[in-house]
């Protein structure tokens, strides 16, 4: 099965925070402080819910969350955190199967694109631009794409993280799409930071149109 994360799940958090020391924690972080009281939230490939405890850290009343993950060791274990004023409901899908007739306030895509193939990518972006309210927040968090990087170690961390990827959850890219053409048309730059030296960006989005 194509981009499933159970045979990683348990060390996944342990991994991506030895190779990139926190930042992609601090980059989530960092978007959620947009979440406010009565969002309903949509979360697509949470992965193991440490983010679900850092929301209940926000102390907003009444947020509702649902939680498409594709991962049934992911969601198990995003289960099984402590969080209070937050309602979640866990839809063990992947995102192309999910379907829903409700309408977002927030949407957050940590580290989603970085998965897919274009033409998946163009899909889901569709989808989820359907999904969330006018004026609604997109979140998201992602490695930075940059063909003229001339700095090598991104560069090699970049091949040397999708081969890794490759070999023990068998996502089907191996080639990282520049998002920022997909959001230009639709969506509002609010705010922005980039970590771990420029190679992982966090960026709100507001929908205008």
């Amino acid at each position: 099965m194509a981009n499933n994360y159970n045979g990683i799940a348990r060390f996944y958090d342990v991994i991506s925070r030895i190779v990139y020391q926190n930042a992609i924690v601090k980059a989530q972080v960092f978007l959620i402080q947009f979440i406010k009281a009565n969002d309903k939230v949509l979360i697509v490939g949470g992965g193991t819910g440490w983010i679900l405890e850092e929301i209940s850290k926000l102390n907003q009343l009444n947020i509702s969350i649902v939680y498409v993950e594709k991962s049934s060791a992911m969601i198990a274990l995003a289960k099984s955190k402590k969080y209070k004023n937050i309602k979640v409901d866990f839809i063990e899908k992947g995102i192309e199967e999910y379907i829903s007739a409700l309408q977002f306030d927030i949407i957050i895509t940590p580290f989603l694109f970085d998965n897919f193939l274009k033409n998946k990518i163009d899909f889901v972006f569709q989808k989820l631009n359907t999904l969330i309210n006018l004026k609604g927040i997109w979140l998201y968090a992602d490695f930075v794409n940059d063909r003229t990087n001339k700095k090598l170690w991104q560069r090699f961390l970049l091949k040397t993280m999708y081969l890794f990827f490759r070999v023990t959850a068998n996502i089907e890219t191996q080639e990282l799409i520049n998002m920022q053409p997909y959001f230009e048309k639709d969506y509002a730059l609010l705010s922005q930071q980039y970590f771990y030296k420029g190679f992982i960006q966090a960026i709100a989005f507001k929908k205008i149109v």
